[in-house]
This record gives structure tokens, sequence and C-alpha cells, in this order.
């Protein structure tokens, strides 16, 4: 293998970069030619990649990709950050960070904003989907973008043109044939959430989306597609809730639409979570799955606040010595500022929330700035214009304290709201609730949390019924599980040993001879399994935590309990998710 680095100096006005693309999945060879033009002053970073000699102007190399895809599979995870290009008989996936192709960059190695087109040469059998609009086996980008990604496999294909209000967008799923039966489901799915946000968003950026299986654990979105892994899509129509396939449709606009300037932080999981996790919530199932959903934030940070450990500003940002900022930040403390921002631009809460003002500052934000790359300063101006007779820089406190600053407020009576915002308190002779609609961030004191194995996973003491065999199949994960005071009891055995103990719970859980009663219902059937939480009785702050299944088919449960981590109560008959529900204790504080 060889590496060089190849200088142009072109000087034009129209960057752009075409691929001509053959793969060989039996060795994992990828084959390419491209063309780089009016890249001004730019390097050409071919690392890692085999130059082949070339007497027409053309770049031509060839390289392996095979990545451990193994190593990064984890229970209980939907992502495997681990792979980044990898070609085999198992399928093809080059992510456009992977360097698989000769990159033009800027002096500090940055790659340069270019127009893209790649042709692959067909393979009998074989589908392959490109960053981009499809023109058969060609895929050009109708804007200026930094890199390509490119999969592939032996798939089954169904394409759709969808009609929507700003326009036809063609939807493709691409599905290994075993789960061809569940591509109505995804067809429907995209069909209706495009019909939800380009009457709020405007125009979907891109001609088509396509919904592309990935053969190992995905949930990644590419310009005009989205790869998800197998066991996502053989879950459908469960994998379908909001904050999945919607969370990847919108990327479209926040992300691969609207370019991330992240020299404030990296925003666009922030909005893509209040757009598609929060949003559709809100939009579809009203007020009450909205309330919920805020409070279950707040839950889970209030749990474990070491999440809390950074600004906005500091998440994802272009600077490196800013350190690690939490998921966590990024994603749901992110979402949760525009959830506080729409109660600004609207003056508190509203009925209808497709009638919202954040839908109508987000579609300006996304036509002033598609194709361009903005920072939170951007979303500021775009907030700022619902209201054009103030003057510029009347959020300037809001983003100041939410996204450039690091403030975690606790919950006490002498919480004061920012200079833009108001904290609704509720008061009797001898108590206070503070915002019982869960609308301003800020931590829970430990009785008012909610408790879910979130709490019990931070730290746990597992008891395991070893007298169940199916634990060699579902159970592995538990030796990764963190020490700690928490009770985590896994099957009959350690639940008796505990009976006392359980007993003094509140919210506690009593089992019968086929079944069992919780939160005032009675559950029976041999078929079923219960995963609940429960508050110490004696312990402030520690939470105890069991599984119990019925019978031998509820085990199977065991491996899914991680996905479960913002619910008290889960119970399942077989496979299907009977039950999802959150204990909440009392807001009120008492006053003396």
């Amino acid at each position: 293998m060889t590496s060089q680095i190849i200088a142009l100096l072109i000087v034009s006005f129209s960057p752009t970069q075409q691929l001509e693309i053959r793969l060989e999945p039996s060795t994992g060879t990828l084959y390419g030619t491209t063309v780089i033009n009016d890249c001004n002053e730019s390097i050409i970073d071919t690392e890692g990649l085999e130059i082949l000699p070339s007497n027409d102007g053309q770049i031509r190399w060839k390289a392996v990709f095979q990545d451990d895809v193994e190593s990064g599979e984890r229970v209980g995870q939907i992502h495997n950050f681990s792979v980044d290009a990898h070609i085999s008989e198992d399928g093809v996936f080059l992510s456009d960070w992977a360097g698989w192709y000769p990159t033009p960059v800027d002096k500090a190695g940055a790659p340069i904003l270019r127009n893209m087109i790649i042709s692959i040469e067909p393979i009998e059998g074989w589908s392959f989907v490109a960053s981009g609009n499809p023109f058969g086996n060609t895929w050009t980008t109708p804007r200026p973008v930094d890199g390509m990604a490119l999969v592939g496999n032996k798939h089954f294909v169904e394409t759709v043109i969808v009609p929507t209000p700003e326009g036809d967008v063609a939807v493709s799923v691409h599905l290994d044939p075993s789960h061809a039966d569940k591509t109505q489901f995804y067809l429907d799915a995209a069909d209706d959430y495009l019909q939800l946000y380009t009457p709020l968003l405007g125009k979907y950026p891109y001609d088509q989306f396509t919904i592309v299986e990935n053969f190992f654990s995905s949930g990644f979105a590419y310009p005009g597609f989205t790869v998800l892994g197998p066991r996502v899509v053989g879950m459908a129509p469960k994998s379908l809730a909001p904050g999945y396939l919607d969370h990847e449709l919108l990327h479209n606009w926040w992300g691969n639409g609207v370019y991330v300037d992240s020299s404030l932080g990296n925003w666009c999981e922030a909005l893509t979570s209040y757009s598609s996790n929060y949003g559709r919530r809100a939009l579809e199932d009203g007020p009450d799955a909205a309330r919920s959903y805020r409070r279950g934030l707040l839950n889970k940070v209030s749990l474990d606040p070491t999440l809390d450990n950074g600004s906005l500003s500091n998440f994802g940002s272009a600077d490196p010595n800013d350190g690690s900022v939490d998921r966590f930040v990024g994603y749901d403390k992110g979402a949760f500022v525009f959830m506080m921002l729409e109660d600004v631009l609207n003056g508190g809460a509203v009925d209808d929330a497709s009638k919202s003002r954040i839908w109508s500052m987000l579609a300006r934000f996304a036509s002033d700035n598609m194709g361009k790359q903005a920072s939170w300063k951007e979303i500021q101006i775009a907030a700022e214009q619902e209201y054009p007779d103030r003057s510029s820089g009347w959020l300037d406190s809001f983003f100041n304290y939410w996204v450039i600053e690091h403030h975690v407020p606790k919950t006490t009576p002498e919480i004061v709201a920012n200079d833009t915002q108001v904290i609704e308190i509720n008061s009797g002779e001898d108590w206070i609730d503070i915002d019982p609609d869960y609308r301003y961030y800020r931590l829970f004191p430990k009785g008012q949390i909610s408790p879910t194995i979130a709490g019990t996973l931070a730290g746990t003491t597992v008891e395991v019924d070893t007298a169940e065999e199916i634990l060699s199949n579902t159970g592995a994960w538990l030796a990764e599980v963190d020490s700690g005071t928490n009770k985590l009891l896994i099957g009959n055995q350690p639940i008796q040993n505990n009976a006392e103990l359980l007993a003094q719970c509140k919210d506690a859980i009593v089992f019968t001879d086929n079944g069992f009663s919780v939160g005032g219902e009675t559950y029976d059937g041999k078929d079923l399994a219960v995963l609940h939480t429960m508050n110490h009785p004696t312990k402030d702050g520690e939470f105890i935590t069991l599984f119990y299944s019925v019978g031998d088919a509820g085990w199977e449960r065991l491996r899914f309990i991680w996905y479960y981590t913002k619910d008290t109560t889960v119970i399942w008959n077989a496979n299907e998710t009977l039950v999802r529900r959150v204990f909440e204790p009392s807001g009120r504080i008492e006053i003396n």
C-alpha cells in the first residue's frame, strides 16, 4: 500500500468531484477513479489508498476495507460505532468519514464542500445506495457536501412515489429478503412522516428517501438515506415509535440539509431529537404524551446528574480542548432547550402543537440555511425573527444561559427562572408544587424521582436465579453491569430471598400462582414477564429492579430490558409488549 498527497491548484467557481467505483465483495476490494475540478488551492488526501498509474489526469486507486464488525456489537445497543468501512459478501458499508476515496481538503485538513457524483458498476443481485439523488446507478448531490457514503447488499427493493404538499418524494426500501414482509410498514411510515413534517418544515431536501437494512447494528443517517440494523428492521412495526425512522428522516433537514457549524457546538442531534422523539409525540399524541416525555428526560438526569457534564456549546465542538460532553447533553438536554424555546416563542403552552411558533421558526431556519453551515447563532437569529418588531439580541440571555454557559438548576423553593422564562408554582398552606407540567429544565429532589432501571444500572448488585438455563443466552450482558448498592433481582429465587424487603416498597408488586399484580392491575398467563423498579424502602436514592417470567417464553425479553430506561414497569406477553408504565411520585415540597 502507498500513501501520498497530491497537490492541485485549480482556479474556478464550482468545486466538483466525480467518482467511478467498482466493488469486489469476495476480496473486500474497491477500485476507483476520480476527477476533481475547481477545488481552489486544495490538497488531495489519499492516505490509506494505493494509487495506481494514470496518464489521463484522473486519479486511480484501490484499497481493501474489512473492519472487524463483530467487535463493535453490544447487547442492548442499536449502534455499532466501530465500523467505518467494510466490503464483503455480507454487505458494503462505506461511511462518508472513512477516507475510502481521494478527498480534497483545505490547509487545515478539513474536507472542502463540493458537488459530488458517484457511479457504481452494477453487481448482479446487489443494490446500492449513495449520498444524494439517484439516477440509475449514479447519485448526484443536490448541493455541495463534505463527503460521500455508499452502502449495498443483496436486497429486496421496493420504491413508491409519495405526493407531499411540497412536491413528490420517492421512498425506497432495501431489505434483506427475510424481512421483505416488513416493507409496507416502512413505506407507510415514511409516507406518514413526510405528510407530517413537510407542511411544518418545508420541502424535503432530497428527491428520494431510502431506507436500507444494514448487516450490523446501525441507525445512521446520510444525505438522502438511512441504514438500520437487522434487529430494528425485524421489530417493525414496534421499531417505528418516535425517535427511530422519523429521527433519521429528519436528519435530511438537520445535519444533511442544513450543515453543522460546530464552533458553538453540534446542534443537529438536539434539534432532530426535539423534532422527532418529542415533536412527533406532541403532534400526534397530544399534551399528555408531551408532558410525559419532558418528565422522562428530567427524571433521567435526576437519576444520574453526572450525565449533564458540560455546555451545549461544547458538545461536538470543533475545539479539541473542550473535552468530552456526554451524549445526554447533545441529544436530550438540547431537545429540552428547544422545548423551552418553544414556550418562550409562544408565550406559554399551546393546545395545538402544529400551531406552535417553533415550526415557522424552524422552517425559516431551514430555508435560510439549506446547504450552508449554521451554528446556534443562526438558530437564535431565526427564533428572534418570529418577533420582527423586537430588537436584535432579545434572546441573548436565553441562549447564553442554556447553550453557551453550563447550568444545572436544582428544584428548591428558591429556584428562579432565566429572565426570558417563567416557572409555574402552585402552593397550599404548607406545600408548593414547582413546575407541575415539567416545562423548565431542572433536577428533581430524590423524593420526586420515578424509579427506573436506569437508576438501578448506575451501580448494582445482581442476584440471578441460576436455575434458569435461558440466562446463558439472554443474560450475558449482566457481566458488564457496574457494581454498586442498588439491587437487580433476576428470576424467582432472588425475588423470594428479598420478599420481606420488596413488601415494604411503595408501588410494590405482588406475585400470584400464574402471574402478578402491580399498579392496581392483575395479570395472569404462562407467557407473561415483567420488569419492575421500586425506590428502596429504607435507603434514600437507591433502587430495586426485578425481572420475572411466569413461564419459559418470557425469558427471551431479558435481553431487551436495556431499552426501557424510562419505564417503571414493563409487562410482556411472550414477545408482545402489554404495558409501559411510569410511577410518578408527588411533586409537592413540604414547607415548614
